[in-house]
Protein backbone atom coordinates (compact mmCIF):
# COMPACT_ATOMS: atom_id res chain seq x y z
CA UNK A 1 0.00 0.00 0.00
CA UNK A 2 0.91 3.38 -0.46
CA UNK A 3 1.21 4.23 3.42
CA UNK A 4 2.99 1.32 4.22
CA UNK A 5 0.74 -1.65 4.60
CA UNK A 6 1.18 -5.23 2.84
CA UNK A 7 -1.81 -7.69 1.74
CA UNK A 8 -0.17 -10.52 0.99
CA UNK A 9 -3.12 -11.86 -1.45
CA UNK A 10 -6.72 -9.66 -2.42
CA UNK A 11 -9.68 -11.68 -3.35
CA UNK A 12 -12.01 -9.74 -6.08
CA UNK A 13 -15.48 -10.20 -6.14
CA UNK A 14 -16.54 -9.14 -9.87
CA UNK A 15 -19.65 -9.56 -11.90
CA UNK A 16 -19.52 -9.58 -15.76
CA UNK A 17 -22.86 -9.71 -17.98
CA UNK A 18 -22.68 -9.02 -22.02
CA UNK A 19 -20.53 -10.70 -24.83
CA UNK A 20 -16.89 -9.92 -24.98
CA UNK A 21 -15.30 -9.83 -28.17
CA UNK A 22 -11.91 -11.97 -29.03
CA UNK A 23 -9.90 -8.41 -28.93
CA UNK A 24 -11.57 -7.57 -25.59
CA UNK A 25 -11.88 -4.12 -26.44
CA UNK A 26 -15.62 -3.49 -25.66
CA UNK A 27 -14.78 -3.77 -21.93
CA UNK A 28 -16.99 -0.86 -19.80
CA UNK A 29 -15.88 -0.53 -16.49
CA UNK A 30 -18.27 0.72 -13.75
CA UNK A 31 -17.25 1.71 -10.34
CA UNK A 32 -19.54 1.36 -7.91
CA UNK A 33 -21.11 3.91 -5.57
CA UNK A 34 -19.72 4.50 -1.79
CA UNK A 35 -21.75 1.56 -0.48
CA UNK A 36 -22.24 -0.15 -3.80
CA UNK A 37 -21.14 -3.81 -4.71
CA UNK A 38 -20.74 -5.31 -7.56
CA UNK A 39 -23.68 -6.57 -8.78
CA UNK A 40 -24.35 -3.56 -11.42
CA UNK A 41 -27.28 -5.39 -13.16
CA UNK A 42 -29.23 -9.29 -13.84
CA UNK A 43 -29.91 -11.88 -11.80
CA UNK A 44 -28.16 -13.41 -9.35
CA UNK A 45 -28.36 -17.09 -9.26
CA UNK A 46 -31.18 -17.86 -6.86
CA UNK A 47 -33.52 -14.97 -7.87
CA UNK A 48 -36.22 -14.81 -9.98
CA UNK A 49 -35.91 -11.21 -11.18
CA UNK A 50 -33.06 -8.71 -11.33
CA UNK A 51 -31.62 -6.88 -8.57
CA UNK A 52 -28.59 -4.78 -9.48
CA UNK A 53 -28.05 -1.24 -8.55
CA UNK A 54 -28.14 0.41 -11.66
CA UNK A 55 -30.86 -2.34 -13.81
CA UNK A 56 -32.28 0.74 -16.05
CA UNK A 57 -29.08 1.36 -17.21
CA UNK A 58 -27.81 -1.57 -17.96
CA UNK A 59 -28.77 -4.36 -20.31
CA UNK A 60 -29.67 -5.25 -23.48
CA UNK A 61 -31.02 -2.07 -25.78
CA UNK A 62 -29.67 -0.08 -22.55
CA UNK A 63 -27.98 3.20 -22.82
CA UNK A 64 -24.57 0.51 -21.46
CA UNK A 65 -25.97 -1.75 -23.68
CA UNK A 66 -24.79 -5.50 -23.07
CA UNK A 67 -25.82 -6.24 -26.62
CA UNK A 68 -22.59 -4.44 -27.82
CA UNK A 69 -20.42 -3.86 -24.64
CA UNK A 70 -18.94 -6.38 -21.90
CA UNK A 71 -19.68 -4.44 -18.75
CA UNK A 72 -17.64 -5.22 -15.48
CA UNK A 73 -18.10 -4.51 -12.22
CA UNK A 74 -16.03 -5.09 -8.54
CA UNK A 75 -16.48 -4.38 -5.50
CA UNK A 76 -14.00 -2.47 -3.90
CA UNK A 77 -11.01 -2.77 -2.07
CA UNK A 78 -11.57 -2.72 1.89
CA UNK A 79 -15.47 -3.60 0.81
CA UNK A 80 -17.33 -6.33 2.70
CA UNK A 81 -19.19 -8.11 -0.58
CA UNK A 82 -16.51 -10.30 -1.53
CA UNK A 83 -13.53 -8.34 -1.75
CA UNK A 84 -10.86 -8.68 0.30
CA UNK A 85 -11.99 -5.99 3.62
CA UNK A 86 -11.50 -5.67 7.16
CA UNK A 87 -14.19 -8.49 7.95
CA UNK A 88 -12.25 -11.00 5.66
CA UNK A 89 -9.89 -13.63 6.80
CA UNK A 90 -6.29 -12.95 7.39
CA UNK A 91 -4.39 -15.51 6.36
CA UNK A 92 -1.61 -14.79 8.47
CA UNK A 93 -4.01 -15.04 11.83
CA UNK A 94 -6.92 -17.23 10.22
CA UNK A 95 -8.80 -14.56 11.84
CA UNK A 96 -10.78 -11.66 10.63
CA UNK A 97 -8.59 -8.51 9.88
CA UNK A 98 -10.46 -6.40 12.43
CA UNK A 99 -8.16 -3.48 13.48
CA UNK A 100 -5.22 -5.17 11.62
CA UNK A 101 -6.31 -4.38 8.10
CA UNK A 102 -4.07 -2.21 6.43
CA UNK A 103 -4.13 1.56 5.79
CA UNK A 104 -4.81 2.17 2.39
CA UNK A 105 -5.16 5.53 0.03
CA UNK A 106 -7.73 6.01 -2.85
CA UNK A 107 -5.23 4.97 -5.69
CA UNK A 108 -4.53 2.01 -4.19
CA UNK A 109 -8.01 0.93 -4.52
CA UNK A 110 -8.16 2.01 -8.01
CA UNK A 111 -5.49 -0.36 -8.33
CA UNK A 112 -6.87 -2.98 -7.31
CA UNK A 113 -9.02 -2.81 -10.22
CA UNK A 114 -6.61 -2.12 -12.85
CA UNK A 115 -4.94 -5.59 -11.28
CA UNK A 116 -8.19 -7.42 -12.06
CA UNK A 117 -8.62 -6.27 -15.47
CA UNK A 118 -4.98 -7.36 -16.48
CA UNK A 119 -5.70 -10.57 -14.78
CA UNK A 120 -8.61 -11.04 -16.84
CA UNK A 121 -6.91 -10.30 -19.99
CA UNK A 122 -8.16 -6.85 -21.00
CA UNK A 123 -5.67 -4.24 -22.00
CA UNK A 124 -7.61 -0.85 -22.83
CA UNK A 125 -11.33 -0.25 -22.37
CA UNK A 126 -14.09 1.23 -24.45
CA UNK A 127 -15.60 3.32 -21.26
CA UNK A 128 -15.00 3.82 -17.44
CA UNK A 129 -17.83 4.92 -15.54
CA UNK A 130 -18.56 5.69 -12.13
CA UNK A 131 -21.09 7.91 -10.36
CA UNK A 132 -20.77 10.04 -6.70
CA UNK A 133 -17.92 7.69 -4.73
CA UNK A 134 -17.40 5.80 -8.35
CA UNK A 135 -17.20 8.92 -9.92
CA UNK A 136 -14.15 10.11 -8.25
CA UNK A 137 -12.20 6.94 -8.99
CA UNK A 138 -13.10 7.60 -12.39
CA UNK A 139 -11.24 11.00 -11.75
CA UNK A 140 -7.99 9.38 -9.92
CA UNK A 141 -7.93 6.50 -12.82
CA UNK A 142 -8.05 8.95 -15.96
CA UNK A 143 -5.58 11.68 -14.07
CA UNK A 144 -2.92 9.09 -12.81
CA UNK A 145 -3.51 6.53 -15.00
CA UNK A 146 -3.80 8.31 -18.71
CA UNK A 147 -4.46 6.51 -22.09
CA UNK A 148 -6.09 3.19 -20.39
CA UNK A 149 -9.78 4.13 -21.43
CA UNK A 150 -11.15 5.87 -24.56
CA UNK A 151 -14.33 7.30 -22.70
CA UNK A 152 -15.14 7.99 -19.17
CA UNK A 153 -18.15 9.17 -17.45
CA UNK A 154 -17.92 11.30 -14.49
CA UNK A 155 -21.63 11.46 -12.60
CA UNK A 156 -22.90 13.41 -9.38
CA UNK A 157 -19.08 14.06 -8.50
CA UNK A 158 -15.99 16.09 -8.07
CA UNK A 159 -12.28 15.80 -7.97
CA UNK A 160 -12.31 16.16 -4.26
CA UNK A 161 -15.38 16.13 -1.16
CA UNK A 162 -15.93 19.80 -0.13
CA UNK A 163 -15.66 20.75 3.09
CA UNK A 164 -19.58 19.99 4.39
CA UNK A 165 -19.37 16.24 2.68
CA UNK A 166 -16.42 15.55 4.68
CA UNK A 167 -18.15 17.67 7.94
CA UNK A 168 -20.75 14.49 7.25
CA UNK A 169 -18.43 11.70 7.03
CA UNK A 170 -16.47 13.06 10.03
CA UNK A 171 -19.75 12.78 12.52
CA UNK A 172 -20.80 9.45 10.57
CA UNK A 173 -17.39 7.57 11.71
CA UNK A 174 -17.40 9.24 15.54
CA UNK A 175 -20.87 7.69 15.47
CA UNK A 176 -19.21 4.20 14.75
CA UNK A 177 -16.07 4.42 16.66
CA UNK A 178 -17.72 6.30 19.65
CA UNK A 179 -19.72 3.14 19.73
CA UNK A 180 -18.63 0.99 23.12
CA UNK A 181 -19.22 -2.16 20.62
CA UNK A 182 -17.01 -1.23 18.26
CA UNK A 183 -14.11 -2.33 20.15
CA UNK A 184 -11.21 -0.37 18.39
CA UNK A 185 -12.64 -2.49 15.03
CA UNK A 186 -12.09 -6.14 17.29
CA UNK A 187 -15.93 -7.17 16.90
CA UNK A 188 -15.73 -10.00 15.13
CA UNK A 189 -16.61 -13.50 17.23
CA UNK A 190 -18.01 -10.74 20.20
CA UNK A 191 -21.91 -11.13 21.08
CA UNK A 192 -23.52 -11.28 17.37
CA UNK A 193 -20.16 -10.46 15.78
CA UNK A 194 -22.20 -7.48 14.18
CA UNK A 195 -20.28 -4.51 16.32
CA UNK A 196 -20.67 -1.01 16.65
CA UNK A 197 -24.87 -1.12 15.33
CA UNK A 198 -26.15 1.65 17.09
CA UNK A 199 -22.90 3.32 15.60
CA UNK A 200 -23.31 2.52 11.93
CA UNK A 201 -26.96 2.82 12.08
CA UNK A 202 -26.40 6.59 12.83
CA UNK A 203 -23.69 6.82 10.30
CA UNK A 204 -26.13 5.66 7.29
CA UNK A 205 -29.05 7.73 8.73
CA UNK A 206 -27.12 10.90 8.01
CA UNK A 207 -25.65 10.02 5.12
CA UNK A 208 -29.09 9.57 3.79
CA UNK A 209 -30.34 12.83 4.51
CA UNK A 210 -27.78 14.14 2.09
CA UNK A 211 -28.66 11.74 -0.35
CA UNK A 212 -32.01 13.86 -1.17
CA UNK A 213 -32.74 17.12 -1.77
CA UNK A 214 -34.18 19.59 0.78
CA UNK A 215 -37.11 19.46 -1.76
CA UNK A 216 -37.92 15.68 -2.23
CA UNK A 217 -37.49 15.10 1.63
CA UNK A 218 -40.16 17.93 2.33
CA UNK A 219 -42.69 16.89 -0.66
CA UNK A 220 -42.18 13.02 0.57
CA UNK A 221 -42.91 13.58 4.04
CA UNK A 222 -43.76 16.73 4.99
CA UNK A 223 -44.19 17.04 8.98
CA UNK A 224 -46.97 13.44 8.53
CA UNK A 225 -47.40 11.17 11.50
CA UNK A 226 -46.72 7.79 10.91
CA UNK A 227 -50.06 6.08 10.15
CA UNK A 228 -49.99 3.26 12.70
CA UNK A 229 -48.63 4.84 15.61
CA UNK A 230 -51.87 4.80 17.51
CA UNK A 231 -51.70 1.29 16.94
CA UNK A 232 -48.85 0.63 18.64
CA UNK A 233 -49.11 -1.28 22.74
CA UNK A 234 -49.13 1.98 25.05
CA UNK A 235 -45.88 0.32 26.16
CA UNK A 236 -44.09 0.96 23.26
CA UNK A 237 -45.43 4.71 22.93
CA UNK A 238 -44.17 5.27 26.44
CA UNK A 239 -40.66 3.88 25.52
CA UNK A 240 -40.54 6.67 22.43
CA UNK A 241 -41.74 9.45 24.83
CA UNK A 242 -38.72 8.56 27.16
CA UNK A 243 -36.22 7.53 24.56
CA UNK A 244 -37.01 11.03 22.56
CA UNK A 245 -38.16 9.77 19.19
CA UNK A 246 -41.27 10.89 17.76
CA UNK A 247 -44.12 9.35 15.63
CA UNK A 248 -43.18 11.54 12.65
CA UNK A 249 -42.95 9.49 9.10
CA UNK A 250 -39.15 10.45 8.43
CA UNK A 251 -38.24 9.12 12.15
CA UNK A 252 -39.39 5.71 10.47
CA UNK A 253 -38.01 5.79 7.49
CA UNK A 254 -34.53 6.51 8.41
CA UNK A 255 -35.12 3.91 10.61
CA UNK A 256 -36.25 1.28 8.00
CA UNK A 257 -33.00 2.69 5.94
CA UNK A 258 -30.47 1.71 8.78
CA UNK A 259 -32.09 -1.29 9.73
CA UNK A 260 -32.36 -2.24 5.39
CA UNK A 261 -27.81 -0.93 5.89
CA UNK A 262 -27.16 -3.45 8.48
CA UNK A 263 -28.10 -6.63 7.12
CA UNK A 264 -25.49 -6.12 4.50
CA UNK A 265 -22.53 -3.53 5.14
CA UNK A 266 -19.97 -3.85 7.56
CA UNK A 267 -19.18 -1.19 10.00
CA UNK A 268 -15.12 -1.24 9.55
CA UNK A 269 -15.41 -1.38 5.67
CA UNK A 270 -17.46 2.12 6.04
CA UNK A 271 -14.72 3.23 7.95
CA UNK A 272 -11.94 2.55 5.32
CA UNK A 273 -13.89 3.30 2.52
CA UNK A 274 -14.87 7.17 3.49
CA UNK A 275 -11.45 7.51 4.83
CA UNK A 276 -9.43 6.86 1.65
CA UNK A 277 -12.39 9.19 0.06
CA UNK A 278 -12.39 11.93 2.35
CA UNK A 279 -8.14 11.84 1.98
CA UNK A 280 -8.35 12.10 -1.82
CA UNK A 281 -7.14 14.95 -3.97
CA UNK A 282 -7.07 14.49 -7.81
CA UNK A 283 -5.30 18.05 -8.34
CA UNK A 284 -2.83 17.34 -5.16
CA UNK A 285 -0.02 14.92 -6.82
CA UNK A 286 0.55 17.72 -9.74
CA UNK A 287 -0.28 20.49 -7.95
CA UNK A 288 -3.51 21.98 -9.35
CA UNK A 289 -6.64 20.69 -10.98
CA UNK A 290 -5.58 21.85 -14.01
CA UNK A 291 -2.10 19.77 -14.11
CA UNK A 292 -3.87 16.95 -12.98
CA UNK A 293 -6.52 17.38 -16.47
CA UNK A 294 -3.50 17.64 -18.66
CA UNK A 295 -2.64 14.32 -18.22
CA UNK A 296 -6.25 13.06 -19.59
CA UNK A 297 -5.93 11.53 -23.09
CA UNK A 298 -9.72 10.09 -22.88
CA UNK A 299 -13.45 11.76 -24.63
CA UNK A 300 -15.24 12.80 -20.87
CA UNK A 301 -18.50 13.49 -19.57
CA UNK A 302 -19.39 15.45 -16.74
CA UNK A 303 -22.62 15.40 -15.05
CA UNK A 304 -24.14 16.91 -12.23
CA UNK A 305 -27.25 17.20 -10.42
CA UNK A 306 -29.62 19.81 -9.17
CA UNK A 307 -30.07 19.29 -5.54
CA UNK A 308 -27.08 17.44 -4.86
CA UNK A 309 -26.11 18.51 -1.21
CA UNK A 310 -22.58 16.02 -1.51
CA UNK A 311 -21.72 16.97 -5.08
CA UNK A 312 -22.26 20.29 -5.89
CA UNK A 313 -22.56 21.57 -9.46
CA UNK A 314 -19.63 24.00 -9.00
CA UNK A 315 -17.53 21.28 -8.42
CA UNK A 316 -18.49 19.22 -11.61
CA UNK A 317 -17.64 22.90 -13.62
CA UNK A 318 -14.23 23.07 -11.73
CA UNK A 319 -13.42 19.75 -13.72
CA UNK A 320 -14.94 20.86 -16.55
CA UNK A 321 -13.25 23.96 -16.69
CA UNK A 322 -10.22 22.42 -16.12
CA UNK A 323 -10.31 19.97 -18.97
CA UNK A 324 -11.16 23.07 -21.24
CA UNK A 325 -8.17 24.89 -20.56
CA UNK A 326 -5.99 21.63 -22.04
CA UNK A 327 -8.20 21.44 -24.81
CA UNK A 328 -9.69 18.13 -23.93
CA UNK A 329 -12.52 16.98 -25.31
CA UNK A 330 -15.32 17.24 -22.34
CA UNK A 331 -19.41 17.17 -22.55
CA UNK A 332 -20.65 18.78 -19.34
CA UNK A 333 -24.73 18.97 -18.81
CA UNK A 334 -26.79 19.58 -15.46
CA UNK A 335 -30.02 18.01 -14.72
CA UNK A 336 -32.68 19.11 -13.10
CA UNK A 337 -34.09 16.32 -11.34
CA UNK A 338 -34.79 17.99 -8.44
CA UNK A 339 -34.75 15.05 -6.16
CA UNK A 340 -30.86 14.95 -5.15
CA UNK A 341 -27.35 13.18 -4.96
CA UNK A 342 -29.38 9.80 -5.32
CA UNK A 343 -31.13 10.61 -8.32
CA UNK A 344 -28.10 9.18 -10.57
CA UNK A 345 -29.73 5.99 -9.33
CA UNK A 346 -33.52 6.29 -9.07
CA UNK A 347 -34.51 8.89 -11.52
CA UNK A 348 -32.38 7.98 -14.78
CA UNK A 349 -34.01 8.68 -17.80
CA UNK A 350 -32.26 11.88 -19.11
CA UNK A 351 -29.02 10.62 -17.77
CA UNK A 352 -30.03 6.75 -19.68
CA UNK A 353 -30.09 9.14 -22.84
CA UNK A 354 -27.09 10.83 -21.75
CA UNK A 355 -24.44 7.76 -21.26
CA UNK A 356 -26.63 5.75 -23.96
CA UNK A 357 -25.83 9.23 -26.19
CA UNK A 358 -22.16 9.53 -25.53
CA UNK A 359 -21.71 5.82 -25.48
CA UNK A 360 -23.44 5.78 -29.16
CA UNK A 361 -21.08 5.43 -32.44
CA UNK A 362 -23.46 6.16 -34.38
CA UNK A 363 -22.26 8.24 -37.74
CA UNK A 364 -24.55 11.43 -38.72
CA UNK A 365 -24.56 12.03 -42.83
CA UNK A 366 -25.00 14.96 -43.84
CA UNK A 367 -27.72 15.64 -46.70
CA UNK A 368 -27.44 18.12 -49.36
CA UNK A 369 -30.77 19.75 -48.16
CA UNK A 370 -28.48 20.78 -44.94
CA UNK A 371 -25.33 21.25 -46.72
CA UNK A 372 -27.58 24.04 -48.69
CA UNK A 373 -29.04 25.57 -45.15
CA UNK A 374 -26.05 26.21 -43.92
CA UNK A 375 -24.36 27.22 -46.75
CA UNK A 376 -23.60 30.24 -45.81
CA UNK A 377 -21.84 29.73 -42.64
CA UNK A 378 -19.47 26.85 -44.41
CA UNK A 379 -17.95 29.58 -46.55
CA UNK A 380 -17.17 31.72 -43.85
CA UNK A 381 -15.62 28.77 -41.78
CA UNK A 382 -12.29 28.06 -42.56
CA UNK A 383 -10.86 24.14 -42.48
CA UNK A 384 -9.59 22.96 -39.34
CA UNK A 385 -10.77 25.55 -37.34
CA UNK A 386 -11.38 25.20 -33.65
CA UNK A 387 -15.57 26.82 -33.20
CA UNK A 388 -17.98 26.89 -30.75
CA UNK A 389 -21.66 26.94 -31.83
CA UNK A 390 -23.86 28.64 -29.26
CA UNK A 391 -27.46 27.31 -29.45
CA UNK A 392 -26.17 24.40 -31.39
CA UNK A 393 -29.57 22.94 -30.74
CA UNK A 394 -29.29 18.82 -31.82
CA UNK A 395 -26.05 19.83 -33.37
CA UNK A 396 -26.52 19.74 -36.97
CA UNK A 397 -24.58 22.43 -37.95
CA UNK A 398 -21.83 20.76 -36.00
CA UNK A 399 -22.35 17.74 -37.61
CA UNK A 400 -21.95 19.64 -41.01
CA UNK A 401 -18.69 21.66 -40.49
CA UNK A 402 -17.18 18.42 -38.97
CA UNK A 403 -17.90 16.63 -42.36
CA UNK A 404 -17.43 19.22 -44.21
CA UNK A 405 -14.75 21.79 -42.58
CA UNK A 406 -12.85 19.17 -40.42
CA UNK A 407 -13.66 21.42 -37.51
CA UNK A 408 -13.07 20.96 -33.52
CA UNK A 409 -15.14 22.55 -30.93
CA UNK A 410 -17.87 22.82 -28.98
CA UNK A 411 -21.79 23.29 -28.85
CA UNK A 412 -23.77 24.94 -26.19
CA UNK A 413 -27.45 23.99 -25.56
CA UNK A 414 -29.46 24.31 -22.54
CA UNK A 415 -32.20 21.67 -23.90
CA UNK A 416 -31.66 18.46 -22.33
CA UNK A 417 -33.22 16.73 -25.16
CA UNK A 418 -31.09 18.52 -27.71
CA UNK A 419 -28.22 18.18 -26.16
CA UNK A 420 -28.89 14.53 -25.92
CA UNK A 421 -29.08 14.11 -29.72
CA UNK A 422 -26.08 16.26 -30.20
CA UNK A 423 -23.88 14.43 -28.25
CA UNK A 424 -25.38 10.96 -29.85
CA UNK A 425 -24.13 12.52 -32.85
CA UNK A 426 -20.43 12.20 -31.83
CA UNK A 427 -20.33 16.52 -30.49
CA UNK A 428 -19.09 17.49 -27.00
CA UNK A 429 -21.42 19.61 -25.74
CA UNK A 430 -21.56 22.18 -22.60
CA UNK A 431 -24.94 22.58 -20.55
CA UNK A 432 -24.92 25.96 -20.16
CA UNK A 433 -27.54 29.63 -20.85
CA UNK A 434 -26.70 31.78 -22.94
CA UNK A 435 -28.34 34.77 -21.53
CA UNK A 436 -25.60 34.04 -18.19
CA UNK A 437 -22.76 33.50 -20.39
CA UNK A 438 -20.72 30.81 -20.96
CA UNK A 439 -18.56 30.94 -17.78
CA UNK A 440 -16.64 27.29 -18.40
CA UNK A 441 -14.79 28.60 -21.47
CA UNK A 442 -12.00 31.51 -21.28
CA UNK A 443 -11.29 34.02 -22.97
CA UNK A 444 -10.41 33.87 -27.07
CA UNK A 445 -10.54 29.77 -26.85
CA UNK A 446 -11.87 29.40 -30.31
CA UNK A 447 -11.11 30.67 -33.86
CA UNK A 448 -14.49 30.99 -34.33
CA UNK A 449 -17.84 31.56 -32.70
CA UNK A 450 -21.67 30.48 -34.46
CA UNK A 451 -24.66 32.12 -33.05
CA UNK A 452 -27.06 30.15 -35.69
CA UNK A 453 -30.37 31.22 -35.24
CA UNK A 454 -30.14 32.31 -31.56
CA UNK A 455 -29.68 36.48 -31.32
CA UNK A 456 -33.57 36.86 -31.68
CA UNK A 457 -34.23 33.60 -29.09
CA UNK A 458 -32.58 34.94 -25.79
CA UNK A 459 -33.23 37.59 -23.87
CA UNK A 460 -29.98 39.71 -23.79
CA UNK A 461 -28.90 39.76 -27.58
CA UNK A 462 -26.53 42.18 -27.19
CA UNK A 463 -24.60 40.73 -24.26
CA UNK A 464 -24.63 37.41 -26.53
CA UNK A 465 -22.37 39.30 -29.45
CA UNK A 466 -20.59 40.60 -26.93
CA UNK A 467 -19.85 36.98 -25.46
CA UNK A 468 -19.29 35.23 -28.72
CA UNK A 469 -16.41 37.71 -29.39
CA UNK A 470 -15.04 37.12 -25.80
CA UNK A 471 -14.94 33.57 -27.11
CA UNK A 472 -13.70 34.07 -30.70
CA UNK A 473 -11.92 36.46 -32.50
CA UNK A 474 -14.39 36.16 -34.64
CA UNK A 475 -17.93 35.16 -34.74
CA UNK A 476 -20.68 34.51 -37.36
CA UNK A 477 -24.33 35.14 -36.54
CA UNK A 478 -27.68 34.66 -38.40
CA UNK A 479 -30.72 35.76 -37.84
CA UNK A 480 -34.43 35.84 -39.85
CA UNK A 481 -34.61 39.50 -40.82
CA UNK A 482 -38.46 40.52 -39.73
CA UNK A 483 -38.27 43.89 -42.34
CA UNK A 484 -38.47 40.99 -45.49
CA UNK A 485 -41.05 42.09 -47.96
CA UNK A 486 -43.02 39.09 -47.38
CA UNK A 487 -43.76 39.96 -43.41
CA UNK A 488 -44.47 43.14 -44.24
CA UNK A 489 -46.89 42.31 -46.84
CA UNK A 490 -48.42 39.57 -44.68
CA UNK A 491 -48.47 42.40 -41.51
CA UNK A 492 -49.58 44.88 -43.80
CA UNK A 493 -52.46 43.27 -45.54
CA UNK A 494 -53.34 40.44 -43.63
CA UNK A 495 -53.20 41.94 -40.16
CA UNK A 496 -51.46 39.18 -38.96
CA UNK A 497 -48.19 37.56 -38.04
CA UNK A 498 -46.76 35.48 -40.75
CA UNK A 499 -46.07 31.32 -40.21
CA UNK A 500 -43.93 30.44 -43.03
CA UNK A 501 -40.64 28.12 -43.07
CA UNK A 502 -38.17 30.66 -42.38
CA UNK A 503 -40.95 31.43 -39.10
CA UNK A 504 -42.57 28.17 -38.18
CA UNK A 505 -44.25 29.21 -35.54
CA UNK A 506 -47.61 31.11 -34.02
CA UNK A 507 -47.38 33.75 -32.34
CA UNK A 508 -48.44 32.37 -28.93
CA UNK A 509 -45.96 29.92 -29.20
CA UNK A 510 -42.46 30.99 -30.68
CA UNK A 511 -39.19 31.01 -29.33
CA UNK A 512 -38.27 34.31 -31.25
CA UNK A 513 -38.42 37.19 -28.40
CA UNK A 514 -36.79 39.13 -30.38
CA UNK A 515 -37.39 40.73 -33.78
CA UNK A 516 -34.47 42.12 -35.71
CA UNK A 517 -34.10 43.41 -38.86
CA UNK A 518 -30.81 44.03 -41.03
CA UNK A 519 -30.83 47.58 -40.21
CA UNK A 520 -31.33 47.10 -36.47
CA UNK A 521 -28.56 45.14 -36.17
CA UNK A 522 -26.53 47.34 -38.59
CA UNK A 523 -27.11 49.87 -36.16
CA UNK A 524 -26.59 47.87 -32.83
CA UNK A 525 -23.35 46.85 -34.14
CA UNK A 526 -22.07 49.79 -35.01
CA UNK A 527 -23.38 51.38 -31.05
CA UNK A 528 -21.44 48.27 -29.83
CA UNK A 529 -18.04 48.85 -31.63
CA UNK A 530 -18.60 45.99 -33.23
CA UNK A 531 -17.42 45.36 -37.07
CA UNK A 532 -19.18 43.75 -39.37
CA UNK A 533 -16.77 42.48 -41.86
CA UNK A 534 -19.01 40.18 -44.04
CA UNK A 535 -23.03 40.04 -44.91
CA UNK A 536 -24.76 37.28 -46.25
CA UNK A 537 -28.37 37.95 -47.46
CA UNK A 538 -30.81 35.18 -48.63
CA UNK A 539 -34.04 34.93 -49.48
CA UNK A 540 -35.99 31.33 -50.74
CA UNK A 541 -38.37 33.43 -53.27
CA UNK A 542 -37.66 35.07 -56.60
CA UNK A 543 -38.92 38.29 -55.53
CA UNK A 544 -36.59 38.53 -52.78
CA UNK A 545 -34.01 37.51 -54.93
CA UNK A 546 -34.82 40.28 -57.43
CA UNK A 547 -34.65 42.48 -54.59
CA UNK A 548 -31.33 41.22 -53.10
CA UNK A 549 -30.18 41.72 -57.05
CA UNK A 550 -31.06 45.14 -56.88
CA UNK A 551 -29.30 46.00 -53.66
CA UNK A 552 -32.31 46.06 -51.07
CA UNK A 553 -31.55 43.07 -48.65
CA UNK A 554 -33.64 44.30 -46.07
CA UNK A 555 -36.57 44.13 -47.55
CA UNK A 556 -35.60 41.23 -49.55
CA UNK A 557 -33.77 38.95 -47.51
CA UNK A 558 -35.49 36.21 -45.24
CA UNK A 559 -32.55 35.44 -43.38
CA UNK A 560 -28.94 37.39 -42.33
CA UNK A 561 -25.83 35.90 -41.82
CA UNK A 562 -23.01 38.46 -40.67
CA UNK A 563 -19.39 37.79 -40.20
CA UNK A 564 -18.80 40.30 -37.35
CA UNK A 565 -15.18 41.16 -35.11
CA UNK A 566 -14.41 43.89 -32.79
CA UNK A 567 -13.28 47.11 -34.37
CA UNK A 568 -10.09 47.99 -33.95
CA UNK A 569 -8.30 51.09 -32.84
CA UNK A 570 -8.02 53.36 -34.81
CA UNK A 571 -4.80 54.77 -35.41
CA UNK A 572 -4.03 58.38 -33.59
CA UNK A 573 -1.38 60.58 -34.88
CA UNK A 574 0.50 63.14 -32.75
Amino acid sequence: MRTGGVLKRIDVAYEECGAIRPERDNVIFICHALTGDAHVAGIRPGETKPSGWWEGMVGPGRAINTDRYHVICANVLGGCSGTTGPSSINPDTGKPYGSSFPRYDFSDAVDVYRMLLKQLGVKHLAALIGGSYGGMQVMDWITRCPGETELACVIASSASLNTQALAFDVVGRSAITDDPDWHNGDYYGIGDGKGPKKGLASARQLAHITYLSRELLQEKFQRELQRNWLEEPQECQDRRVRDFRTFFQIESYLGYQATKFLKRFDANSYLHITRSMDLFDAAAPYGSLDAACARVTCKTLVVSLSGDVLFAEWQSRDIVEALIRNNKKVSYCHLEIGTGHDAFLTHIDDLSRLVGGFLCTRQPKVTPAQERQYGAVLSMVKDGSHVIDIGCGDGTLLNILRERRHVTGDGVEIDVTEFEEAVADGNTLLWEDADEGISLVPDRHYDMAICSETLQVVQNPRGLLHEALRLADEAIVSFPNFAAYRIRLTLGLGGHLPVSKQLPFQWYDTPNIHLITLKDFRNLCEKEGIEIREIRAESRHLTGRILLALGLKNLGASRIIARIARKRPSAVSA
